[in-house]
């Protein structure tokens, strides 16, 4: 009787380790999971388009975790089926093209006011009042297109961001054909703010960014000092603009981001109100019952 009691108590206390070590194993895979999500979440555009199939980029970051395909992303193109790669280690199924920066614009002599396109906005670009003209705020406005079929007048349309129109430094200096970078160190004595011109040359060259280049002063010493004939400066110059293109775009992802989440949660608690409401009416009897 005793034996059989302290085999019991041994299991009973076996069974206990056990629930409890899978719990923790389950809560540990969650919290990676979700890591892995957020970390997804964090590369795509934020445009919330729903291009790739799925609502919003949250959602079809928890897809791609789970074994969705990462090539469903047209406004991320191939710079974000490249960051899904190395981050996930996988392959995409296919190769997509370069997005085109753009925003909504409202033909104002066609729009009817039916306000159908704010509700089809996923990052509230777009404002005005029911048979009032309308207008897009492009600092929010992503260019998901999601606008252009809500509207039943077809008066939206999409245009390019003509602020971030940047000019090639080669294109500039068509007059002279640069020789290869010779690693001379020269522009970087001739540079009077400590940079690193070759190292910001190599930069613009493979497409990287390097936050130095904020400090150049275009002075024009590094580009005459240059044996090559290396238009640095201009180069330099258009770092900034790509740098400043990048971070707007970031900005732009994370307000987006910020306003559909924003979005969710107002429509979540409408929807809690509109049913509280209905409970209220159904559990109050009418007068005349």
């Amino acid at each position: 009787m005793t034996a059989a009691l302290v085999l019991g108590g041994i299991g009973l206390v076996a069974a206990v380790l056990l629930s409890i070590a899978r719990r923790a194993l389950a809560s540990k895979r969650t919290a990676n999971a979700d890591a892995v999500v957020t970390a997804v979440d964090a590369i795509l555009p934020q445009s919330q388009c729903a291009q790739c199939g799925y609502p919003g980029c949250r959602p079809y970051a928890e897809a791609v975790t789970a074994g969705e395909r990462l090539d469903l992303c047209p406004p991320g193109g191939p710079r974000v089926v490249a960051a899904l790669e190395e981050l996930l280690g996988r392959k995409a199924h296919t190769e997509l093209t370069e997005p085109v920066d753009v925003v909504a614009r409202i033909v104002e002599k066609d729009c009817i006011g039916c306000a159908l396109c704010i509700d089809a906005c996923p990052v509230d670009a777009i404002v005005g009042a029911s048979k009032y003209l309308h207008a897009v705020i492009p600092e929010r406005c992503t260019g998901c297109e999601l606008c252009i079929p809500a509207c039943p007048v077809d008066c939206i349309e999409l245009a390019t961001r003509s602020n971030e129109v940047v000019i090639s430094a080669m294109a500039k200096s068509e007059q002279a054909s640069p020789l290869p970078c010779i690693a001379c160190g020269w522009c970087e004595e001739a540079c009077p703010v400590d940079l690193n011109p070759q190292a910001l040359h190599v930069a613009f060259e493979t497409g990287t960014s390097d936050e130095t280049a904020i400090d150049c002063i275009e002075c024009t010493a590094c580009t005459r000092a240059c044996p090559s004939g290396i238009d640095l400066v201009g180069e330099f110059h258009d770092l900034k603009h790509r740098q400043h293109a990048e971070r707007e775009s970031a900005r732009r992802a994370e307000a987006a981001r910020r306003h559909t989440e924003a979005r969710t949660g107002r429509l979540s608690r409408q929807a809690r109100d509109t049913q509280a409401r209905r409970a209220e009416r159904l559990r109050v009897p009418h007068q005349w019952q």
